[in-house]
C-alpha cells in the first residue's frame, strides 16, 4: 500500500461504528494495488480481525436515550454504539446492500487479476483465496 492508502486504512480502522463497509470500499472500490496488497497475510489478520471483531454486546431489549450530543463521556458512548448481535451482524441486518455490493465487487476485482494459473509468488493467487475465504465467511 501507498503511504496515503495506510494511512487511510490505519483512520478507518480507528472508526468504531461504520468500520466494517469502510474497509470493505476501500479494497473493492479504490485502486488495483489496493487489491493486490491483499496477498500480504499480515494485512489478510488486519482485515480479518477489523471485519469480524464482536465488538460491544448489549441485551436486545436494553434501550438508553441519548440525551446529549455530542457524546463525551467515554462509556456512554461505548454504550451507545454496542449492538445486541455484534458488529459484523448488525451491519448485515441494518445495510445488506452495502455490504454485499463490496464483497461481490471483490470477488469480481479479484477474479478480474486472475493469471490462470495459481502461483504462490504471484499476488493474484493468495489474493484469489484470501477474497473467496472472506466472501464465503460472509455467507
Amino acid at each position: 500500500l501507498s503511504p496515503a492508502d495506510s494511512e487511510r486504512l490505519l483512520s478507518y480502522l480507528l472508526v468504531p461504528y461504520i468500520r466494517i463497509p469502510l474497509i470493505l470500499d476501500f479494497f473493492a472500490n479504490g485502486e488495483p494495488t489496493r487489491l493486490s496488497a491483499l496477498k500480504c497475510k499480515s494485512l489478510q489478520l488486519i482485515v480479518d480481525s477489523a471485519v469480524f471483531e464482536p465488538g460491544r454486546w448489549k441485551p436486545a431489549d436494553y434501550f438508553k436515550g441519548i440525551t446529549q450530543i455530542p457524546i463525551t463521556d467515554p462509556q456512554e458512548l461505548s454504550d451507545a454504539l454496542a449492538t445486541p448481535q455484534g458488529s459484523l451482524f448488525n451491519e448485515i441486518v441494518k445495510s445488506p446492500n452495502v455490504i454485499t455490493a463490496c464483497i461481490i465487487k471483490l470477488l469480481e476485482r479479484a477474479l478480474d487479476m486472475d493469471v490462470g494459473r495459481y502461483s504462490a509468488n504471484h499476488a493474484s493467487g493468495p489474493m484469489i483465496l484470501y477474497t473467496v475465504r472472506l466472501a464465503v465467511r460472509f455467507v
